[in-house]
C-alpha cells in the first residue's frame, strides 16, 4: 500500500459512513450516530514525528536535508520553550499560536527567529506556545507531522521541561545525538522514557562528517551498548547521517554524495514505518470503528459488504512489499502537478477583454463597424452579457437601439408574409451563430492562435530540464492534442494531464473529509480552492466558455 492507497482507503470509509448517515436519518430520523467523531479522526489523521535531542545536535539541520529545504532556523543558541511543528501548506509561511490567545498569527519565515530563538525571543518573552511552519513539500502533503523540540539541556530549564511534556504525543520518535559526545545523560533519560512507548523510536547519530571511519566504529559501538541496557537485545536501528552533507547535496543534485550522507537511508525508513506500522494500525482501527456504527444502522448490508471487502484489501498488503521502494514510488503524485486554470482560457479571456474594451466603444460610436454589427444580426446571447460587462449604459443604448430596430421590421415582415407553421424557422433564422456573432469570430481566432502556439512549445520545449506541461481544461486539452504532430509529446501530456486530474480529486476529497469532520480550518490553500478548479477544469473559464453552446 503506497500513499495513495492509503489515502483511497480514506476517502473509501468516509464515503461508507455518508451512505450509513443518509440511511440512519431515513430510518431513524432523532437517532443521531457516531459518524461525526469519526469523520473528524479521518480528517485530523496524522503522523507526528517528534524529534528530540541536546541543543546543538543540528535537529533543525537534519529536518532542513530531509524536506530539501533550508527554511527551518538553525543554529547554537539554544532555541526558547517553543514546540515547532512543520507542516504542509500550498504556501511557505509560519503560524503562531501565543499562550491565552485562541487565533494563531500569521508571519513570514524570514520573521521565524524573531519567536522561536534565544536571541528574537530571550527567555520566550513573546510568549509564543506553538510555531507551525508550512511548505509546500509532498513529503509533509502525505501526513508527516515533523516537530522540533527545544534542546535538552540547556540553560534554560523550560526547554528540557517542554521537549518531555511533548513526548505522550509521539507517533514516533527521533532522537539526535552527534558524534562530538554521543548520548548525553539527558538523551539517555529520554531514551528511558519513551522505550516503554508504543511509538516507534529511530537512533540518529548526526556529523559524521567530522569524525574518521574509526572513530565513527567506535561512536556507533558505544551508541549501541547504550541502547541495548536501555532496549535489550530490541534496540533501535541507528542511523549514522551528516545533515551539513545532505544539504550540500541537496543543493548540488548530488545524488551520490546524498546516498553517503546517509540520510536518504534514514528518510526512506521513516516513510516505510508510515506505510507499513501506523498507516496500516490506523485504517484497521478505523475498520473496527466504522464496523461498530454500523451495527446501529438499519438495512447497511451494502455499506458493511463494503467494509468488509476494504478491510481485506488492507490485510493483503504486506509490509514486505514495500521494503524495496523509494521514497519517490511511495509518495505518489507529483509534487509539481497542480491544476490552477487552463492557459488556453487565460489567453482567450485577456484577449477578449482587451477586443471588447474596444469594441463596445465602436459599435456605439463609429457608424461603418455598427451597420456592419447590425447587419450580422447583432452579438450571440452569451455575448451579450460579456459585452454588457464592459459597456456603459450610454453606449448599450447608442449601440443596440439601431439593431433593435431592424429586428422590429424584420419581425413584422415576417407576421405579415410568413404563415403561422413558418413562425419557428423564421424566428430561428434571427438568432446569431458563430459565423456571424463579431465577438464569436474573434474568440475563435485567438483560440486557435493560443492552440497552435500551445502544441508547438510543447513540443519544442519539453526536452528542457525541469519543463512542466501547462494546465488545460477537457476542451483545450483535446484541441490540443489533436494540434500535436508527435506520439510522445501528446503521451506525456495525457499523463501529466492525469495526474492533475488525480491530484485534484485528492484535494477535494480531503477538503469533503475535513468540511465533514468540522476540521475546515485544517484545509490548505489547494483543498479550499479545489471545487473552483475543478469546474474551471471540467467546463473551462466561466468567461469564455459560452461559446460552445451555439453549436
Amino acid at each position: 500500500m503506497d500513499l495513495t492507497e492509503y489515502e483511497r482507503a480514506k476517502f473509501e470509509l468516509a464515503g461508507i459512513l455518508r451512505s450509513a448517515a443518509v440511511l440512519l436519518q431515513e430510518e431513524k430520523p432523532d437517532v443521531h450516530g457516531p459518524f461525526a467523531d469519526l469523520f473528524a479522526r479521518l480528517a485530523e489523521d496524522r503522523f507526528n514525528l517528534v524529534v528530540v535531542g541536546r541543543f546543538s545536535r543540528g535537529k533543525s539541520s537534519l529536518m532542513n536535508a530531509m524536506l530539501e529545504t533550508e527554511r527551518l532556523p538553525t543554529g547554537i543558541v539554544p532555541l526558547t520553550s517553543v514546540i515547532t511543528t512543520v507542516s504542509y501548506g500550498s504556501r511557505e509561511r509560519a503560524m503562531i499560536q501565543h499562550e491565552g490567545w485562541s487565533l494563531r498569527s500569521e508571519i513570514s519565515l524570514d520573521q521565524l527567529p524573531d519567536y522561536v530563538t534565544q536571541q528574537g525571543n530571550p527567555g520566550n518573552q513573546r510568549r509564543v506556545r506553538t510555531a507551525n511552519i508550512e511548505l509546500p513539500s509532498e513529503l509533509l502533503r502525505r501526513g508527516f507531522y515533523f516537530v522540533d523540540t527545544p534542546g535538552l539541556g540547556s540553560s534554560i530549564l523550560a526547554n528540557t521541561r517542554t521537549t518531555e511534556s511533548f513526548l505522550p504525543q509521539a507517533d514516533a520518535f527521533m532522537l539526535v545525538t552527534s558524534y562530538d559526545s554521543p548520548l548525553s545523560e539527558e538523551e539517555l533519560r529520554v531514551l528511558h522514557g519513551i522505550a516503554a512507548s508504543p511509538g516507534r523510536i529511530f537512533l540518529v547519530v548526526n556529523k559524521h562528517d567530522t569524525a574518521s571511519l574509526e572513530e565513527r566504529h567506535q561512536v556507533l559501538a558505544h551508541v549501541r551498548d547504550q541502547a541495548r541496557a536501555v532496549f535489550g537485545d530490541q534496540i533501535p536501528t541507528i542511523f549514522s547521517v551528516s545533515a551539513r552533507e545532505a544539504m550540500d547535496a541537496n543543493k548540488q543534485g548530488d545524488k551520490a554524495r546524498l546516498a553517503a550522507s546517509g540520510v536518504s537511508d534514514l528518510r526512506d525508513e521513516l516513510t516505510r514505518f508510515l506505510l507499513t506500522e501506523k498507516q496500516g494500525a490506523f485504517l484497521a482501527g478505523m475498520c473496527e470503528r466504522v464496523a461498530d456504527a454500523l451495527r446501529s444502522v438499519p438495512n447497511a448490508r451494502s455499506e458493511a459488504a463494503r467494509l468488509t471487502a476494504l478491510h481485506r484489501a488492507i490485510g493483503e498488503n504486506r509490509p514486505e512489499a514495500m521494503r524495496h521502494l523509494s521514497i519517490a514510488d511511495m509518495v505518489g503524485t507529483d509534487a509539481d502537478a497542480v491544476f490552477e486554470s487552463c492557459w488556453v482560457c487565460e489567453q482567450l479571456d485577456r484577449g477578449l477583454y482587451d477586443f471588447l474594451c474596444k469594441y463596445q466603444w465602436k459599435i456605439a460610436f463609429d457608424p461603418t463597424i455598427q451597420a456592419n454589427m447590425v447587419d450580422h444580426g447583432g452579438l450571440c446571447a452569451f455575448h451579450c452579457w460579456q459585452y454588457a460587462s464592459v459597456a456603459s449604459p450610454l453606449g448599450t443604448c447608442v449601440a443596440l437601439s439601431p439593431l433593435l430596430e431592424r429586428l422590429a421590421e424584420r419581425l413584422q415582415r415576417v407576421a405579415t408574409s410568413a404563415s403561422r407553421h413558418e413562425y419557428g424557422s423564421e424566428l430561428h433564422g434571427l438568432r446569431p451563430t458563430p459565423d456571424t456573432c463579431d465577438i464569436c469570430r474573434v474568440h475563435l481566432d485567438i483560440e486557435r492562435g493560443a492552440v497552435t502556439r500551445m502544441a508547438t512549445s510543447i513540443v519544442s520545449a519539453r526536452t528542457r530540464q525541469n519543463f512542466r506541461f501547462p494546465g488545460l481544461c477537457l476542451t483545450h486539452l483535446g484541441l490540443v492534442v489533436q494540434s500535436i504532430d508527435a506520439d510522445e509529446p501528446a503521451r506525456e501530456l495525457l499523463v501529466e494531464q492525469a495526474a492533475m486530474l488525480k491530484r485534484l480529486s485528492e484535494d477535494m476529497r480531503r477538503y469533503a473529509l475535513k468540511h465533514e469532520g468540522v476540521r475546515r480550518y485544517l484545509a490548505s490553500d489547494e483543498e479550499t480552492s479545489a471545487d473552483h478548479r475543478a469546474l474551471m477544469l471540467l467546463g473551462g473559464h466561466r468567461n469564455v466558455s459560452g461559446l460552445r453552446r451555439m453549436g
